[in-house]
């Protein structure tokens, strides 16, 4: 079914604003319709849909959107994941045949190929974000576990009447692959609310909103058909593929700076002051370097444990520097209004500087002898890190 996109964008508005829509009566019929809809999905054999999503945090100043072409097959010998899959866009293709998961890149003409063992290495794939397949292995675990508050209401778009199925999570999201849950790390409430279909009990759209806040997670399933014609059994392999796409080298792995190599120096400016700073400067200081970027949940979470560590040591020879070579000033600014810090923020267009420290992913640290030796390097384990800090302050 094809929607007019401006009264479907309106309609996730209100639907995100408003508490319920013509309740249905009891909780009895709230679960009849949960399990319909979770009876729709488990009968399917295939399916091919539009997929689109969008995160929307306003509270970051981010946003990300991404839509492509699904097709899901879910017969009974794809029992590594339940189902296999092949997804396109206009950029890339990725396809997952129960053995193994490669990416195309059409402009590059490479393909990537990574052997998939069991579920969890399929978790974090983009198509799977709160999808068809994420729906039909949560929703029974919604409808089983008593203790999330459930709910369906009735609502209407362009003249047509739909389903709205709607339950909380306390400080917990399911997986991509929906066969369970993650928790989080801050006390969250999170609101989904199901766009169904009434005459064919399929999902429409997902909206996942964080209480309290207009961060907003939305998938939409346009051009729903149950029933496709099935793609070439060939189009399952990588070497299909490969008269016209060459396989990718794999990259060398980033390994962070070792114990006891020599600090390497940067010239980076300062957010605070706007003048350039080395690490020179701080020679005899204990020095704690964080490699951060903003749009990065696990670094807004560090913010208030680097503040911790600024408030023990601070009036020490200890000091905090927390780079950022990847955003320009006015991001960094959004972030530190959002997420005060009590402690020297640098920045600067210079990749090298993550290069020559080896970092992998965000955040990562570097603790920092007074003779310029690396004493750390890696995540931000606080305890390890105040340990060190102790013995060499």
């Amino acid at each position: 079914m094809k929607q007019n996109r401006t009264s479907t964008i309106i309609f996730a508005l209100l639907i995100c604003s408003l508490p319920a829509i013509a309740q249905t009566p009891n909780i009895t019929d709230h679960i009849l319709i949960f399990n319909q809809v979770n009876e729709k999905l488990a009968s399917l054999k295939t399916v091919k849909y539009q997929y689109s999503r969008e995160f929307n945090y306003p509270s970051e100043g981010y946003i990300s959107k991404a839509e492509g072409e699904m097709y899901i097959d879910f017969a009974k010998e794809n029992d590594l994941a339940g189902m296999r899959f092949q997804y396109e866009d206009t950029q890339s293709f990725t396809i997952f045949n129960n053995a193994e998961l490669f990416n195309g890149n059409k402009k590059k003409q490479t393909l990537t190929v990574t052997p998939i063992k069991a579920q969890k290495n399929l978790e974090g794939r983009s198509p799977l974000y709160n999808s068809i397949v994420t729906l039909r292995n949560v929703l029974p675990l919604i409808i089983k576990d008593k203790s999330i508050q459930k709910s369906v209401a009735d609502t209407l778009i362009d003249t047509k009447r739909y389903h709205v199925l709607q339950f909380f999570l306390q400080n917990k999201l399911f997986s991509y692959l929906g066969f369970d849950f993650s928790k989080v790390t801050k006390e969250l409430t999170f609101n989904y609310r199901i766009i169904v279909d009434k005459s064919t009990l399929l999902p429409l759209t997902i909206l996942q909103t964080t209480v309290s806040t207009q961060d907003l997670n939305r998938t939409d399933f346009t051009a729903i058909n149950t029933n496709p014609a099935a793609v070439a059994e060939s189009s399952w392999f990588y070497s299909s593929y490969l008269n016209n796409y060459a396989i990718e080298t794999p990259k060398v792995p980033v390994v962070p700076i070792k114990v006891g190599e020599i600090a390497p120096d940067w010239e980076l400016t300062n957010y605070a002051t706007n003048e350039k700073e080395t690490l020179a400067q701080h020679k005899g200081k204990l020095i704690l370097v964080e490699f951060w970027i903003k749009n990065c949940s696990y670094c807004i979470e560090a913010a208030p444990k680097l503040n911790g560590l600024t408030n023990l040591y601070g009036k020490k020879d200890f000091k905090i520097l927390a780079i950022n070579t990847e955003d320009n000033k006015y991001n960094i600014g959004v972030f530190v209004d959002k997420h005060p810090v009590n402690y020297s923020i640098l920045y600067g267009d210079d990749p090298s500087v993550t290069k020559k420290y080896g970092v992998a992913g965000f955040p990562q640290v570097a603790l920092i002898a007074k003779n310029g030796t690396i004493l750390y390097s890696g995540g931000l384990d606080i305890a390890a890190l105040k340990l060190l800090i102790d013995k060499n302050l």
